[in-house]
């Protein structure tokens, strides 16, 4: 199993947090974002990474040097739809692979639930969290994700966020590379990769691991910036 860090956007909402480093560079209790995450995919049993980087990408790679089983993609059209960070990294979508986004604060064990899953394409899903209309929201039936999107919408007995961690089988992952080029190929290149997942979910069985007994955070705004820092202060989060 290898990783695959979407780590190229601007990260505007956060304003003058990400002037002069990328979002997932920023500090947190002594370590970077980015720095949390690598060790915590290490620790589950999943050295091999792959980032994909834009926005003051040369201060990721400078990062990330010293990591031996780390490696860095270059998305020059960074400032169009996240779905084309995915597409430059559609050589790694042919084995077992997590997909993950770099501006999430959680603890390891929370990403050892779904690399563990006994489930081959699999989601993490929070049932607590509320539908803003910005957070990416999952809905699923009988134990199947069926859709995704800002906001709720069908038929579904639960609903929760979608957390931004995707574990996909090798059968699943090529699915999404072919999924991929269909959509940039309809001009699809300013879309999320969350616009894609709803055609991923009619193909594939995706199941989804609960995030029960975890706190995490998506880092968007100032106030989630706040958020993270006190889940390490009660230690919530390792520190």
């Amino acid at each position: 199993m290898k990783a695959i860090i979407l780590a190229a956007g601007v990260g505007r909402r956060l304003s003058d947090s990400v002037t002069e480093h990328p979002k997932c560079l920023l500090n947190l209790g002594g370590r970077t974002l980015l720095d949390r995450m690598l060790d915590a995919l290490v620790a589950v049993g999943v050295p091999e990474v792959v980032i994909v980087v834009g926005h003051l990408g040369e201060q990721i790679q400078a990062a990330t040097a010293s990591r031996p089983n780390v490696r860095t993609l270059v998305n020059p059209d960074y400032r169009k739809g996240a779905v084309v960070s995915l597409w430059t990294a559609r050589e790694e979508l042919d084995e077992e692979v997590v997909i993950m986004t770099a501006d999430v604060l959680f603890p390891p064990d929370l990403l050892r639930r779904l690399v563990e899953s006994p489930h081959p394409d699999c989601v993490l899903l929070d049932p607590t969290s509320a539908d803003d209309g910005e957070a990416q929201m999952l809905m699923a039936r009988e134990g199947r994700v069926h859709d995704i999107a800002r906001g709720l919408r069908g038929d579904f007995d639960l609903r929760g966020e979608y957390v931004g961690f995707m574990k996909l089988s090798p059968d699943g992952a090529r699915t999404l590379r072919r999924l991929l080029e269909e959509t940039l190929a309809a001009g699809g290149d300013v879309t999320e990769p969350e616009q894609v997942f709803p055609a991923l979910m009619r193909e594939r069985e995706i199941r989804y691991e609960r995030t029960d007994g975890f706190s995490w955070v998506e880092i968007d705004f100032r106030e989630d910036l706040e958020r993270a820092r006190q889940l390490l202060q009660d230690g919530s989060v390792p520190a």
